[in-house]
C-alpha cells in the first residue's frame, strides 16, 4: 500500500517529534558516598530529584547512586563529576584542599558560628570562590556546624590537655588547629572513625556533631567539648560541566531555579538539625558535655588565629588573595549576627 504525500510528511513529522522528545529526555547520575539514609540523601538529594522530575515533565531524571556506588572514595567524588563517571556528585572539599584555595579558608577557624552563617558569608562572596569551581557546574556549596571535640577518656577543657593527644581530623585545616593545639592530626576518613577511637587507635575526634547519629559515636566517646574556636566542614554539589550542556536551556533553566544559594541553605540547615539531635543522643547516653571557660577559649583562639595567618601565607604563595577572602567572609558573618 502507497502512503499519500501528506500522509508520508505528518509520519515524518512525529517520527521526528520523537526523536526530539527522546534527545531532550535525560536521567542524571547522583554519586556519594555516604548511606542510603543519610540526612543529605532525604532531605537535599531525594528532593531534588523529585522536583526536577517535576518541574521538567519527567524529562530530566536523578537517579542517585549512594555508598560509593560509582566511587568509594569521598576524596574521589570531585573527580567522579569531573570526568563524567557521575552526571553529579556530592563531596567535601576537605578531602582534596589543594583544588579549592579559596573556599578552605570558609573552614578557617572561629570565622563562624553556626552552619548558616558560614554557608550565608559562602554564597555572599560567591564571586570570589568560584574560580575553584570553573570546570564543572556548581550546583552548591554549604557548610556544617563547627567542629567538636570527642574524645574516649582524656576530657578536653583547657590546651593542656590536647598535649599528645592523636585527633583524628578531615583536612589540612583540621590537622593544624589539632596540631596549633599540642596535638597529633591523624587523618581518616569518617567511616573509619568508631572502629578506631573504639580500639584506641586515636583518641579523640574532631568533627561536627552531626557525625555522632550517622556514625554512632556517642556509643564510644565519652567527652565532647563544644564552643571551640574550630573548623567547620565545607561540602559541595557540583555537576559534569558536559552534562549540563546537554541539557535543553528550559531543563537548564529549571535546574538553576532548584539549586544554588537556596539548596545550600536547606542543606545547611539539615546539619545544624544533625549536630542538634547528635548532642541530645549523647545526654541520653549519660556522657559528658564540656563547654570551654572564656578565660581558656582566648587561650584557644590565640592559637585558632596562627593557623589563619598561615593559611593566609600559603594562599600569597599561590597567588591567592587570602586576606581579601577572609575579610569578605568575615564581613557577612558580622551581619548576621
Amino acid at each position: 500500500m502507497r502512503l499519500s504525500a501528506s500522509i508520508r510528511l505528518a509520519l515524518a513529522g512525529a517520527i521526528g517529534l520523537g526523536l526530539v522528545a527522546a534527545s531532550s529526555a535525560a536521567e542524571l547520575r547522583l554519586a556519594h558516598f555516604m548511606s542510603p539514609m543519610h540526612h543529605m540523601q532525604k532531605r537535599m538529594m531525594q528532593p531534588l530529584a523529585d522536583k526536577l522530575t517535576a518541574e521538567t515533565d519527567g524529562a530530566v531524571t536523578i537517579r542517585i547512586f549512594p555508598s560509593g556506588e560509582l566511587s568509594k572514595s569521598g576524596a574521589a567524588q570531585w573527580k567522579t563529576a569531573l570526568t563524567g563517571v557521575a552526571d553529579i556528585a556530592f563531596g567535601l572539599q576537605g578531602y582534596t584542599s589543594e583544588i579549592f584555595p579559596r573556599t578552605m579558608f570558609a573552614v578557617a577557624p572561629g570565622l563562624f558560628h553556626s552552619s548558616a552563617e558560614a554557608t550565608t558569608a559562602m554564597w555572599e562572596n560567591i564571586d570570589a570562590l568560584a574560580p575553584d569551581y570553573e570546570r564543572v557546574k556548581l550546583l552548591a556549596i554549604w557548610a556544617a556546624e563547627p567542629a567538636i571535640i570527642m574524645t574516649k577518656s582524656v576530657p578536653i577543657r583547657t590546651m593542656d590537655d590536647m598535649k599528645g593527644l592523636k585527633i583524628r581530623t578531615a583536612d589540612q585545616v583540621g590537622a593544624a588547629i589539632v596540631q596549633a593545639l599540642g596535638g597529633t592530626p591523624v587523618p581518616l576518613p569518617a567511616s573509619e572513625m568508631y572502629t578506631a577511637i573504639d580500639t584506641g587507635v586515636i583518641d579523640g575526634i574532631m568533627s561536627d556533631a552531626s557525625t555522632i547519629e550517622s556514625f554512632k559515636l556517642h556509643e564510644v566517646a565519652n567527652y565532647f567539648t563544644v564552643g571551640l574556636p574550630s573548623s567547620t566542614s565545607a561540602y559541595f554539589l557540583v555537576m559534569n560541566r558536559h552534562s549540563f550542556d546537554k541539557l535543553t536551556a528550559d531543563q537548564q533553566a529549571a535546574l538553576d531555579a532548584l539549586t544554588g544559594r537556596a539548596l545550600a541553605m536547606t542543606a545547611a540547615e539539615s546539619y545544624a538539625m544533625e549536630a542538634a539531635r547528635g548532642l541530645d543522643m549523647v545526654r541520653q547516653a549519660g556522657k559528658t558535655i564540656i563547654e570551654a571557660e572564656p578565660a581558656v577559649l582566648e587561650d584557644f583562639h590565640a592559637k585558632s588565629d596562627t593557623v589563619v595567618q598561615s593559611m593566609l601565607q600559603s594562599a600569597e604563595a599561590a597567588g591567592v588573595d587570602g586576606k581579601a577572602i577572609v575579610e569578605g567572609l568575615r564581613a557577612s558573618a558580622s551581619a548576621t549576627r
